[in-house]
């Protein structure tokens, strides 16, 4: 079977494409014929070497956190699945990518796909979909009435915290490039600032929660854009910003808090419901075939993507 490897940290240039044995079905895992993946900012920092705390350094490795595809083969142990379910899943591991054409992934990240939603679309939303309800529900805890400013809006992440945060009845403001605006707006942003042509920063404006999803805009900056008791999310937690926090939180009124996402068959269900219900629409995609993967993540890893990149490897 064909997949993508790499045997060095580096840019999308160490990516290759390879010929190996298709997996084995192991206890407490699907086989799964992979139908797309998709490309999420934490893939271009585990390749660089930056997630080596977590991925390790161990060679060959696979790119790809999400995935879309078909049942194969169920192994020991498993409940729940049959061959030939559709399924959508990702992030088991920082350590095992799934951009190959059959993979062996735990079914503990696996769910059926949500029937409203094609291959590519379903690929697209896992790890995105999952960190959004963590961040607007858990975290941020978004009420009605609350205000909020999402940074990054129109990226993978943005439309769906934006989607969820307006259910939620929020005021949205969005922090979007130029290519993203419309976007936005149309997700029913109450306010959009193109930051190509103006500075939140300097908008006077305050808020409930401020989501950094761009990972641009640091606390220590943030806080002048929240309210006395307002919550700044990070969507890259460090164990510097960790520490940190831990020991300056009890301490201070506006909180610094971090969006750590679990993919479960629940969590995976729960999202699943939300797209077949109407309650959240899929973001923009790019799709590129397999051969064409350097360039897919390439075009991923540039400042001020609408969307995400998906590479298809098959009907």
């Amino acid at each position: 079977m064909k997949t993508v490897t790499y045997e060095r940290f580096g840019g999308p240039d160490v990516l290759t494409l390879s010929d190996v044995a298709p997996p084995a079905p192991r206890a407490g895992h699907l086989v799964v014929r992979v139908r797309a993946v998709s490309i999420n900012p934490l893939d271009g920092k585990i390749r660089r070497g930056d997630a080596r705390l977590l991925s390790g350094t161990r060679f060959p490795k696979t790119p790809g956190l999400d995935f879309a595809g078909v049942v194969e083969q169920v192994g020991e142990g498993v409940s729940g699945f049959r061959v030939g379910d559709d399924v959508f899943g990702g992030m088991g591991s920082f350590k095992a990518g799934y951009l190959s054409e059959h993979i062996s992934v735990p079914a503990r990240v696996v769910a059926k796909a949500p029937r409203s939603l094609d291959a590519v679309q379903a690929a697209a939303v896992a790890v995105v979909g999952l960190a959004a309800q963590t961040a607007v529900r858990a975290v941020a805890r978004v009420k009605e009435g609350d205000h909020v400013l999402l940074n990054g809006a129109s990226g993978g992440l943005g439309p769906y915290a934006l989607q969820l945060a307006r259910r939620a009845g929020a005021h949205v403001t969005a922090v979007s490039g130029t290519d993203g605006v419309a976007l936005a707006h149309e997700l029913g942003a109450d306010t959009v600032i193109d930051y190509r042509r103006d500075s939140i920063l300097a908008s006077g404006k305050t808020f409930d929660a401020v989501l950094d999803l761009s990972a641009r805009l640091p606390f220590s900056e943030a806080r002048a854009l929240l309210e006395p008791h307002g919550v700044y999310v990070d969507f890259e937690p460090g164990p510097a910003k960790l520490a940190s926090a831990a020991v300056q939180n009890p301490f201070r009124a506006q909180k610094h808090r971090f969006v750590i996402t679990q993919s479960t068959t629940a969590a995976l269900e729960e999202l699943g419901r939300h797209f077949d219900a109407g309650e959240l629409t899929p973001g923009p995609t790019q799709v590129f075939e397999l051969s064409d993967h350097r360039r897919a993540f390439e075009v991923a890893e540039k400042r001020g993507l609408v969307g995400k990149v998906v590479i298809r490897l098959g009907d």
